[in-house]
């Protein structure tokens, strides 16, 4: 090229493709085969996500064992099931107990004061705020529930009583319809066939 030529314009460059080796299939036989405790799982999109040992799987519901088996007790209860006495978890007569019938909650909060540092006192707060909600929750569906079957009871009760007043007219036709047949067949004598004509 010479300087005459004018200026000169670059000339764009391609990138050459690289070439990439397809993945190797997967053997289950070979001695490499992917064990239960570390395989891959499908995730709920289908997908596959590894499973390491000590790690959650991710494509799990996020209903904890205790959460399912809670809901479970509610329903269970709820449709009068049963689902048996639950076992004392602590002392019945232990005043420190917070589910004990003699619980003392003057001497339970003056012992978590002197004791607890203040993280544990939050956190006991949050514990018992959430409790309480629960409850609160628990009897307000209680109360709910009861409402509605006492509606649904006098709704029933209703019912039957304008049903019953409708049938007073059929049952005194049917009072009527027995006293005529009762007569009838006192009037009706029975002549026995002696066989004569």
């Amino acid at each position: 090229m010479s300087m005459s030529d004018g200026p000169s314009t670059p000339v764009p460059r391609t990138p050459k493709p690289r070439k990439t080796n397809p993945p190797s299939p997967i053997h289950l036989a070979s001695s490499n085969a992917i064990s239960p405790t570390r395989g891959l799982s499908p995730n709920p999109t289908g997908s596959i996500t590894p499973n390491l040992p000590n790690s959650p799987n991710l494509g799990t519901s996020p209903i904890t064992p205790t959460g399912r088996g809670k809901a479970r007790d509610l329903l269970r209860k709820h449709y009068g099931l049963g689902i048996g006495v639950p076992a004392p978890t602590g002392n019945l007569a232990d005043p420190m107990d917070i589910d004990s019938s003699a619980f003392d909650a003057k001497a339970y909060y003056d012992q978590l004061i002197t004791v607890s540092s203040l993280p544990t006192l939050l956190k006991r707060d949050n514990e018992l705020v959430s409790e309480i909600r629960q409850l609160e929750s628990d009897r307000q569906a209680l109360v709910y529930n009861h409402h509605h079957e006492l509606i649904a009871a006098s709704d029933t009760i209703k019912a039957m009583k304008t049903r019953a007043e409708s049938l007073d007219a059929d049952l005194e036709k049917l009072k009527a319809a027995f006293s005529e047949i009762s007569r009838l067949s006192s009037e009706v004598t029975y002549e026995p066939n002696t066989g004569k004509k």
